[in-house]
């Protein structure tokens, strides 16, 4: 997603009080509801400042095109990335807001090739909120009210990262039917690690085994096929006397057929234990 929101000719609300006071500030457009002001310059009506009305309370909502993303309370503000977590977005909620937004890193929390699966508990995190040391993680999609010195009003409704490791013994046990394969593939890689050229009746024969690729790759009748698939999969590119030249190792294809094997049989990543301050 592009970045290109300029937010220096907004300015920074602090309050509920401020956010009447901008509002009053500013002149409404020539067309436009009443009810609506342009935060930045008067062309510039993608950034905007609503006054409504909620259970017969003035409240003050700032948006980016057409999402609510800040608003204010006479007691307290509500911010949400608006099911839209752009660059963009987030940048307008930290300086509208007054506050700092940091990106989760999701593979400091679960390991590849599950790093952003919708099958861990931490796929729906986006940012979180650095405050006084705690760190209070935000979705995509959710409303989280602070109180105007950016502390959170409770700390139950943010998500709650949880961190992932794999079985090691699982992965032991499946990775035994592959065993002879791999002393296989190292023979002959040790012979030659040129990579080997493109053999399309060999990828049908992989990708039309009934069983499945892991399956076919078990069959000690596969071993030749099965060494074509790895290296094919797993060879990258050197220059060597300025020609192009495939090479692969041992550590590239047990990596890649660790992957298959995660995919096929995710129980393999189990939970290690809830935390909503892990060092992130």
């Amino acid at each position: 997603m592009g970045f290109h929101i300029n937010v220096y000719n907004m300015p920074r609300i602090t309050d509920y009080k401020h956010a009447r006071e901008v509002f009053n500030s500013k002149k409404v457009v020539r067309g436009e509801n009443q009810s609506v002001r342009r935060l930045g310059d008067r062309y510039e009506k993608e950034k905007w400042l609503r006054q409504e009305i909620q259970d017969g309370i003035e409240v003050y909502v700032a948006g980016y095109y057409n999402t609510d993303l800040v608003r204010y309370y006479p007691t307290h503000k509500e911010i949400t990335l608006g099911d839209y977590p752009s660059t963009s977005t987030q940048y307008f909620v930290e300086y509208l807001a007054g506050l700092g937004l940091s990106p989760f890193e999701h593979k400091r929390y679960v390991p590849a090739p599950f790093t952003q699966s919708p099958m861990v508990k931490n796929h729906q995190i986006e940012c979180f909120i650095n405050q006084m040391g705690d760190k209070f993680y935000m979705n995509a999609s959710d409303w989280y009210k602070l109180d105007y010195n950016n502390q959170p009003l409770n700390s139950e409704q943010f998500e709650t990262p949880v961190k992932y490791r794999f079985d090691t013994s699982q992965m032991r046990e499946l990775r035994k039917p592959y065993k002879n394969l791999l002393k296989y593939i190292d023979t002959l890689l040790k012979l030659n690690n040129e990579g080997v050229e493109t053999d399309r009746e060999i990828d049908n024969q992989v990708r039309a085994y009934e069983g499945g690729v892991l399956e076919f790759l078990a069959q000690e009748s596969n071993m030749y096929q099965s060494y074509y698939h790895l290296v094919n999969r797993t060879q990258r590119t050197r220059w060597s006397n300025s020609n192009r030249v495939y090479y692969s190792n041992m550590g590239m294809v047990k990596r890649y057929l660790d992957k298959l094997i995660k995919l096929s049989n995710p129980q393999v990543l189990v939970e290690v234990k809830p935390t909503n301050n892990l060092t992130t």
